[in-house]
């Protein structure tokens, strides 16, 4: 499965804020241009995706509490 997400970029290029994670990368790439219409330091962004596989959606679904979800899924990719 794959996940979407946008990286902010400053005016050198530097990448400074991620925004949440989105299905498509059309819908990742709306979010990014809403956040630089409103932010005008940021001068582009980056679309970026991560692969997530069957296995570990089904741990995450089987797994209890939302904290401990969070913590799984984040460690997974890799933040």
């Amino acid at each position: 499965m794959k996940i979407y997400f946008a990286l902010i970029n400053d005016y050198f290029g530097k990448p400074v804020v991620q925004l949440e994670y989105t299905a498509t990368a059309k819908h990742a790439a709306f979010l990014a241009q809403q956040y630089i219409d409103h932010c005008p330091p940021a001068q582009g962004f980056t679309i970026c995706k991560k692969y997530v596989d069957a296995k570990e959606i089904a741990k995450l679904l089987n797994m209890g509490g939302l904290t401990k979800i969070q913590k799984h899924f984040n460690t997974l990719l890799n933040l």
